[in-house]
C-alpha cells in the first residue's frame, strides 16, 4: 500500500479507538463518521491524481479501499450482531451465534467464486473485478447496493464485506468459546441474584491487570492467564482478546491509558469523602 494511503489507514485505526468503550449505538456512528470522511479523502486523492497503469487501478479497489471499507461494514454488522444477542446465556444465545454463523456462511456461498478467488489471492480476472466500467461478468451481483462508478468496482464492495464478515466470525467463535460455570451459565451472589459484568470487557481488563501488577494474588505468583479465566469464568464475559485489547489501551491518546481505574479511585474518594460529610442532626 502506498504510504499516503497506509498513513490515511493509520490514522483511521488511531481514531477508532476513541470509540471502542461508548455504547454500542454511540460508537457505531463514531466509526461510521470517521470512516466515511476517511474514503471521502480516498475519493478526493484518487479523482485528483488518478491512476498511472491499469495495475495500479486494480491494486487500489482490491487491496487498499477494501482495507478502508470494510471497517464501515463491520461497524454496522458487529452493531447489528451486538443489538440482537440475547442478554441472558444459555440455549437462546446459543442458537443466536449458530444463525449468526449460518448467516456469515450463507453470504459466502452466495458469492462463492469471487470468496474463493478471494481466498486464494487470485489475479486472473483482476481486470474485471477491480476496474471501473467493467462489465460484471460472472459475478451475482443482485444484492449489491448502488454503487458509485467512478470510486467502485464491482469487486471491491464484496471483497470488503468478506474482509468484515471474517472478522465478525472471529467474534463470534470468541464468544462463544466462554466456558459456563457448573453447567448454570451464571454466578449468583448469596440472595440468589444473578451477577455479570454488563461494562465494557476493556475495563475488566484494565481492573485485571492491575491486581495483577500489584501481586493482589497468591503474592504474586500467578499467571496473567489465570487471573483472566478466573473472572472470566466469574462474570461470564469473554476475555480471550486481552493481550490485543490491552495494545489498544496502550495506545489510546485522547484519554486517560487508565480510564477505568482512574473513574473508580475518583467515586471510591467520592464516597469516601461524602461519608465523612457533616450531616445535620435533623437530618440524621
Amino acid at each position: 500500500m502506498e504510504k499516503k494511503f497506509q498513513g490515511l489507514l493509520s490514522g483511521l485505526e488511531r481514531e477508532m479507538e476513541n470509540f471502542i468503550e461508548m455504547p454500542a449505538l454511540e460508537r457505531m456512528r463514531g466509526e461510521l463518521a470517521a470512516v466515511r470522511l476517511a474514503l471521502n479523502k480516498l475519493k478526493d486523492v484518487v479523482g485528483a491524481s488518478g491512476f498511472g497503469s491499469q495495475s495500479e487501478e486494480v491494486e487500489f479497489f482490491k487491496a487498499v479501499k477494501p482495507k478502508f471499507y470494510s471497517l464501515l461494514v463491520l461497524s454496522a454488522e458487529r452493531y447489528g450482531f451486538e443489538n440482537a444477542r440475547p442478554l441472558r446465556s444459555g440455549k437462546s444465545r446459543e442458537r443466536f451465534y449458530e444463525g449468526q454463523l449460518d448467516y456469515i456462511s450463507r453470504f459466502f456461498h452466495q458469492h462463492e467464486f469471487l470468496y474463493q478467488y478471494y481466498r486464494m489471492g487470485a489475479v486472473e480476472l483482476d481486470s474485471l473485478y477491480f476496474v471501473r466500467g467493467a462489465e460484471e461478468v460472472g459475478l451475482i451481483g443482485g444484492d449489491l447496493p448502488a454503487l458509485d462508478p467512478s470510486f467502485s468496482t464491482v469487486g471491491d464492495y464484496l471483497f470488503s464485506k468478506f474482509m468484515a464478515l471474517e472478522k465478525l466470525r472471529e467474534i463470534v467463535l470468541s464468544e462463544m468459546e466462554v466456558p459456563s460455570l457448573g453447567g448454570t451459565g451464571v454466578v449468583r451472589s448469596k440472595k440468589g441474584r444473578e451477577l455479570r459484568w454488563t461494562g465494557d470487557s476493556c475495563n475488566l481488563i484494565e481492573l485485571v491487570y492491575g491486581i495483577f501488577d500489584c501481586r493482589q494474588v497468591n503474592d504474586g505468583e500467578v499467571d496473567l492467564s489465570d487471573l483472566m479465566d478466573v473472572f472470566e469464568q466469574c462474570f461470564q464475559i469473554n476475555l480471550s482478546r486481552y493481550f490485543r485489547r490491552f495494545t489498544e489501551i496502550k495506545r489510546r491518546k485522547s484519554m486517560s491509558k487508565t480510564r477505568f481505574l482512574d473513574e473508580m479511585a475518583r467515586m471510591v474518594n467520592k464516597r469516601i469523602e461524602e461519608g465523612d460529610a457533616y450531616v445535620p442532626m435533623a437530618m440524621r
